[in-house]
């Protein structure tokens, strides 16, 4: 089930196409065939929102984003589920901008319209309840978003994808509650995760690695950090691309903590 849900391993793609790039042209062709409103049109500006946030331009993703928005609401009126695609891309290109109280105000209204709409259980509430605790770690409120990751935790458990991304974002919220050494057992045992389920060839592999390495430097383990970063750095070269900005952290990194270990510093 597990490999079912995740899709195909990234591994096995040798040629990674920039996703923002790609996404820009889906929407302008879309947009210039059908029009604004069409809905193969409005879901390609919501993926180019997400791949302007992936690729931090996050003031033209609120621009995608508030464009979405706008059109869902005159199109399917303000209370309709669809309209927390655009206050998602809103609310992720806000924080982006350190604009955390807006972007929780639009990330509130997405998990409720649509838990309103799908459930609790549903997948697309998940996610974005997920991201609501990220968003309200990084407001400084760290209880509200500990009560929301423990509201929705166990019907996530029953995604294995979803479970993965909630236990990073616990691994997130112990870390703001009670510092990096809270945060490393829950971030291992989430790399333990991936390794059971074959899903060490990943993205998500990469990033999750790499979150785990950047702790183990706060905790003064430099040695551990090292090595998960350059093993981060191998799969994200092949997953990512050597020009992803995520990439670029995880081998600046790598190459600061490798020159520190050449210099005898630890």
């Amino acid at each position: 089930m597990f490999n079912k849900l995740f899709g195909k391993k990234p591994a096995e793609l040798r040629q990674p196409v920039d996703p923002m790039v790609e996404a820009e042209q889906q929407y302008q062709t879309l947009k210039a065939e059908r029009g604004p409103s069409d809905p193969d049109t409005l879901q390609a500006l919501f993926a180019y929102g997400q791949a302007l946030n992936g690729r931090r331009h996050f003031e033209q993703a609120e621009q995608a984003g508030r464009e979405l928005l706008t059109t869902f609401e005159t199109e399917f009126g303000p209370d309709h589920p669809n309209v927390g695609y655009g206050l998602d891309v809103m609310a992720t290109a806000l924080a982006g901008q350190e604009r955390r109280e807006e972007a929780l105000t639009h990330r509130k209204r997405s998990v409720e319209l649509l838990q309103n709409h799908f459930g609790h259980n549903h997948e697309m509430t998940l996610q974005r309840a997920r991201i609501l605790a990220v968003d309200l770690v990084e407001a400084g409120q760290v209880d509200e978003a500990q009560k929301t990751l423990d509201t929705y935790m166990p019907s996530a458990m029953e995604i294995p994808p979803l479970y993965a991304d909630y236990m990073d974002t616990s691994a997130f919220v112990a870390q703001a509650a009670n510092g990096p050494e809270a945060a490393i057992p829950i971030l291992e045992a989430l790399i333990d995760f991936f390794r059971q389920h074959q899903q060490d060839s990943t993205a998500q592999y990469a990033s999750k690695l790499f979150n785990l390495s950047q702790v183990y430097l706060q905790a003064d383990r430099k040695l551990d950090a090292l090595n998960a970063s350059s093993e981060a750095g191998m799969v994200a070269l092949e997953t990512y691309g050597p020009d992803h900005p995520a990439a670029q952290d995880i081998f600046r990194f790598q190459t600061d903590l490798r020159e520190a270990h050449e210099r005898g510093e630890f």
